[in-house]
């Protein structure tokens, strides 16, 4: 019997071990994940991911197939945000869900940053102004807050984000900046890019199915006469339809963009109507499966979209 006792009391010691060095192990593993970070959708949780590089974690809260102007939140995305260390918004009234979230967790306050901050903006309606650099800015009023389709705006970003980051966790800023540094130099490879395709570009004004590109064209020296739905998600009446066919026709306009994955067919109708082609143009909204999918990638890929359409 004694050897009995023996042979269960190493076997409960082996099992105490065992356990232990688990409970290490998951240990490690957190603090190797290092920041836990929630973004809110594709362009602060790129940005933040290339700045962050192997000291954070990001967690996205819109969707693959979420929309920023109808999203609404789900216990899953609740739970996310419940475990963040920090929170990076766009702000600018991008994200209108992210008020009802925040409420739902009660007593539990998260740190906020809102990339947008400093960006330069459009205002809400189709008026042709912006503030710049070392200029005042004042968002009292409502702006369009699609900015991070500007690659002034996601320099911008990128510096927030690395200001934030090593404010939060000053061990690893010089990685922080050297991440950004790098990121901050492709940025602008790429607009360097847009500015000299676009000087040599004949066509300047184009129709959208959707209001987001105001910021690109701005960069692009485009203008967007029109677009397809009044507001976002709402559906063009037949009035509202005669009256953009009247502006393009008026306006010259030889170009229509959509977003991708295709074009609605109400956008098909109506280019065949004015007999102008259809370009698939990213808002960058939302993440995609396909290769070379991060900021920076999607960016080219519309400079060289903007370049086959308005040469």
């Amino acid at each position: 019997m004694g050897k009995v006792y023996r042979l269960q009391y190493l076997l409960a010691l082996v099992l105490v071990v065992l356990v232990g060095c688990a409970s290490e192990t998951e240990r490690d593993t957190e603090r190797s994940a290092g920041l836990h970070v929630v973004a809110t959708f594709f362009p602060v949780a790129d940005i933040v991911r290339q700045v962050g590089g192997e000291h954070i974690t990001v967690q996205m809260l819109l969707p693959p197939e979420g929309d920023l102007h109808t999203f609404s939140p789900t216990a899953r995305q609740m739970k996310l945000l419940q475990r963040a260390d920090v929170v990076f918004t766009l702000g600018l009234g991008a994200e209108p869900f992210l008020e009802k979230m925040f409420r739902g967790l009660g007593r539990k306050r998260l740190r906020v940053i809102e990339l947008g901050r400093g960006c330069w903006t459009l205002p809400a309606d189709a008026e042709h102004h912006h503030e710049h650099e070392g200029e005042q800015h004042h968002h009292d009023e409502a702006v369009d807050p699609h900015v991070w389709l500007s690659i002034e705006n996601a320099i911008r970003m990128t510096r927030n984000a690395q200001k934030a980051l090593a404010q939060i966790d000053p061990v690893h800023s010089a990685d922080y900046q050297r991440n950004a540094d790098r990121l901050v130099a492709e940025l602008k490879r790429l607009r360097d890019d847009l500015k000299a395709r676009a000087g040599s570009w004949q066509k300047r004004k184009f129709i959208a199915a959707h209001g987001a590109y105001r910021y690109l064209a701005e960069e692009a020296g485009l203008e967007q006469v029109a677009v397809f739905e009044p507001l976002p998600g709402v559906e063009p009446s037949a009035r509202w339809i005669r009256d953009l066919i009247r502006t393009a026709r008026r306006e010259g306009v030889r170009v229509i963009f959509t977003a991708p994955p295709a074009s609605p067919r109400l956008v098909e109708v109506i280019a065949t109507d004015l007999q102008v082609p259809v370009f698939l143009l990213d808002t960058l909204e939302r993440p995609t499966a396909e290769p070379g999918g991060d900021y920076q990638s999607r960016m080219q890929r519309n400079i060289e979209t903007l370049d086959q359409a308005m040469r």
